[in-house]
This record gives structure tokens, C-alpha cells and sequence, in this order.
């Protein structure tokens, strides 16, 4: 069955073939530890994620029915082979990133936007961010708690802004705490990957254009079963952190999340 890995992580699975063991497996999606690093690979119709390798066809049909937490397959030589199945990466596509914030951007809505450079205040102390981390990283249940959603957000926020270091260092410290595959994620956001919608959604927040928030918003709070409103949360507390952005729009509403924690040193979503 062909595949198409991510950029991310075809050096993994074009490299030499080795032992990976199952993390998580549901008609959507198959999350694979591969040499220490997650490997996910999802269908057609799953969010695709910034490091996994997706497939053309619908969950109704995903060739690893049968697979569960703990069991082994083979990862390598372009391969996933799956009993029954091998999955080839005949393709590489290239994740979404979080665009930088530049003057242009801030001076094309300066109805929304006060000031086009973050403030030396508004940047995260290694205290702060450490207690913001140890508040939210690995806080709820499944395999991307609600914490670790509201984190990704403001990792993206911050990255883009260029001030992501304090809180991304702090988040690496501390992967151990949560899921293989929220961390995964995780370290993802912290270079300013995302699946597509997310990015979208975090490129219109950031530059200031509520129709465009608007635009993007429904595909994130459809992510899982909170987990876009959790990254929201995320979004909206960074953006409101750095005051340079204000009006909001749609972000001005967090949606309500089943869980999340408010850390210390940051502003309340």
C-alpha cells in the first residue's frame, strides 16, 4: 500500500529496517515507536499529523485492524511492514510550519494590532515558563492530554513570534511526563509544526485577522474530542501574553474544555 512520510520522519523510515513497537492503535491511526521517536501513520480522513506517514485510503479500510499497545512490526527500508501489509513510502510531503511574524504582516491590520514587536516583558522568564510547563504537561487522559494540547498552542504562538526558546526548552525537560505521542507532538510544535488547519489557525491569530480566525477555527475545534478546543485555550492564552495582539476575534471566545489548568505567569484563556 503506498504511502507518503513526512519529512520529519523519512530518515526513520528510509533507513535500516528495525524492530518498532506498537504505542496506540485505532481505525484512523497507528502510532509506532521507531528508534525512540513516534511514528504515526494515519488515513485519509484522520488530522494529518506534522510527522506521520499518511495513506490514501479511509479508516474504514486501514490495514492494521488487528494490531494493539506492545506489538512489534518492522520499520525500514522505506517499508512499515504490517502482518499482511506492507506500507511503502513512495512519497515525502512537507508538514505545515507557523510563518514567523514580520512588520508587514503586523502593518496590514494595525486595527488589531498595537505594536509590531513583542515586548521585552511579554517574553516568558525560565521561571515562568517552567512553572506554565509543570502545570499543563501531561494533565488529562488519552493519548494527547488536554494539558499538552493547551501547551502545543502556546508553543506555536511563541515560535512564531520567535520567542519560543524558554518554554520549548522547558517542555523538552519534562517529555517524559506525558504520552509517547503527545510528546511527540510536543516536540513537533516547538519547531512550529502542526497539521495544516492548526497552522492555518494559528497564522490568521497571530496576524491579526479575525475573518481568517473565523475561517480556520471549526477545523481545529474538531480535532478530537477536545483536544482542538484544548490547543485553542493554548493559542488564546499566548496571544493574550503578548500584548501586541489584541481583538481577537473568534479567539476572544475560548471555547470550554472538559479539562485544563491555568499555569502561573501567564494570562488566563
Amino acid at each position: 500500500m503506498p504511502g507518503a512520510v513526512s519529512a520529519l520522519s523519512a530518515d526513520l523510515v528510509r533507513g535500516p529496517l528495525v524492530r518498532a513497537t506498537v504505542l496506540g492503535s485505532h481505525a484512523p491511526g497507528l502510532y509506532l515507536d521507531v528508534a525512540g521517536a513516534v511514528v504515526p501513520v494515519v488515513t485519509a480522513d484522520a488530522v494529518p499529523l506534522a510527522t506521520a506517514v499518511r495513506l490514501a485510503v479511509a479508516s474504514a479500510v486501514a490495514p492494521w485492524r488487528g494490531l494493539a499497545a506492545g506489538d512489534a512490526v518492522l520499520v525500514g527500508e522505506g517499508l512499515i511492514r504490517l502482518p499482511g501489509c506492507d506500507i511503502a513510502a513512495v512519497r515525502t510531503w512537507r508538514p505545515a510550519r507557523v510563518r514567523p511574524v514580520t512588520h508587514d504582516q503586523h502593518s496590514l491590520h494595525s486595527s488589531h494590532v498595537h505594536s509590531s514587536h513583542v515586548h521585552s516583558s511579554d517574553r516568558p522568564t525560565r521561571a515562568q515558563a517552567e512553572r506554565c510547563v509543570a502545570a499543563l504537561i501531561g494533565r488529562g487522559p488519552g493519548l494527547t492530554p488536554a494539558g499538552d494540547d493547551a501547551l502545543a498552542g502556546i508553543l506555536l504562538v511563541a515560535h512564531a513570534h520567535g520567542v519560543a526558546g524558554e518554554v520549548a526548552e522547558a517542555v523538552r525537560a519534562l517529555l517524559t511526563s506525558t504520552t509517547a505521542v503527545s510528546a511527540a507532538l510536543l516536540h513537533a510544535a516547538a519547531d512550529g509544526y502542526a497539521a495544516a488547519t492548526v497552522v492555518a489557525l494559528v497564522d490568521a491569530a497571530v496576524a491579526g485577522d479575525p475573518a481568517a480566525v473565523a475561517r480556520a477555527l471549526p477545523a481545529v475545534l474538531a480535532i478530537g474530542h477536545t483536544s482542538g478546543a484544548d490547543l485553542v485555550i493554548g493559542v488564546s492564552a499566548a496571544l493574550r501574553h503578548l500584548r501586541p495582539l489584541r481583538q481577537l476575534g473568534h479567539l476572544g471566545q475560548t471555547p470550554t474544555s472538559t479539562s485544563h489548568t491555568t499555569p502561573t505567569g501567564w494570562s488566563a484563556a
